[in-house]
């Protein structure tokens, strides 16, 4: 049965190319679009996996991509090697690597892991760090892959619990970057294997949860939406994150729209032939903004027709010295601070 299932993959994936791939919508020209996709032992299916992904890649057309479970890493150096407009690096420590695969116009200043002496807390895979770059700003991306499993509670008091492996890393993380990175723009992110949206006692993500004033999960409400935009539909759950620091957060326009859970199964036909080929994870990806208008307030009255929404997609009425997201009536947007 699944020697069947995969020929009618392949006959799929070698006889519809561009009829699959032509509708992925989610890079825009005006942002900076980034990507986390946990390619679950890349390659599964050789040089069809290297293929497609390359295929899936060009047309996304994400400045960046934090990559996970890279088995082989001269099959992902063929895969880099394959994208024309791609450079890309990975790690070498473990049968489970990490990855960046970013655009050769980007300014990429040094790539290392840190919290290597945090080996138990994420399993082997230290966090990857990219420092880079982009249109006069300093990003720092944080690339993981937690522990996996677990029973769904916390337990604080138990070095071997699943969950606690995954708090203590979240801990470790916001720590560091706390003490290095705090006037630099951060994301975390990565296969984080659990939940955002459990209760306050369970979760692991309360160190970030708790200190709003300087930290987003991005993709919060990702898990109140259909199950169908849920990164992990095998479980089905939502385990792929992207987390942000304060300074990211008038980049971010609408969090209902600028963060989303990548369907590159349905330009595969279907999530079974997907995860054959490819991965039992969908990619979960971030628009973010750097274009600032400041318009003044006699300016108003004439634009008042048009929406105003704050940075996480609320409607709002403009108020000076803030910053709002207009959309103009042809469906445009701007971002905008209201000076005096």
């Amino acid at each position: 049965m699944m020697k069947l299932i995969m020929k009618k993959a392949l006959i799929i994936f070698l006889c519809f190319p561009c009829i699959v791939y032509s509708q992925i919508d989610f890079s825009n020209q005006n942002s900076f679009d980034i990507i986390t996709w946990n390619l679950e032992w890349f390659p599964k299916q050789g040089s069809v996996t290297v293929d497609s992904v390359k295929e899936i890649i060009e047309v996304i057309n994400a400045e960046m991509i934090a990559v996970q479970e890279i088995n082989n890493v001269s099959d992902f150096n063929q895969l880099v090697n394959n994208l024309d407009s791609y450079n890309g690096y990975s790690t070498n420590t473990s049968n489970l690597n990490l990855g960046f695969i970013y655009k050769n116009t980007l300014n990429v200043d040094s790539l290392y892991t840190i919290l290597n002496s945090e080996n138990y807390f994420f399993a082997g895979r230290f966090p990857l760090v990219l420092e880079m770059s982009y249109q006069g700003e300093d990003y720092v991306i944080i690339n993981n892959h937690f522990k996996c499993c677990g029973d769904g509670i916390l337990d604080l008091s138990n070095n071997n619990d699943e969950e606690f492996r995954r708090f203590s890393a979240i801990n470790l993380l916001k720590t560091y970057v706390d003490s290095n990175y705090s006037n630099k723009n951060v994301l975390i992110l990565g296969d984080l294997n659990d939940l955002v949206e459990e209760s306050f006692n369970n979760n692991v993500f309360m160190p970030i949860i708790n200190d709003s004033v300087n930290y987003l999960i991005a993709d919060k409400y990702i898990p109140y939406q259909n199950t169908a935009n849920w990164s992990y539909p095998s479980w089905p759950s939502h385990l792929d994150h992207i987390i942000i620091n304060q300074n990211l957060y008038d980049n971010l326009i609408n969090i209902y729209q600028d963060v989303k859970t990548i369907r590159v199964d349905n330009y595969l036909g279907s999530f079974q032939i997907y995860d054959n080929i490819i991965s039992d994870h969908l990619p979960v990806g971030i628009n973010l903004f750097s274009n600032l208008t400041l318009i003044n307030e006699h300016d108003i009255n004439k634009k008042i027709k048009n929406k105003f929404f704050n940075v996480f997609g609320q409607f709002t009425h403009p108020k000076k010295n803030h910053l709002h997201i207009r959309v103009n009536d042809d469906g445009t947007i701007e971002k905008q601070v209201i000076i005096d």
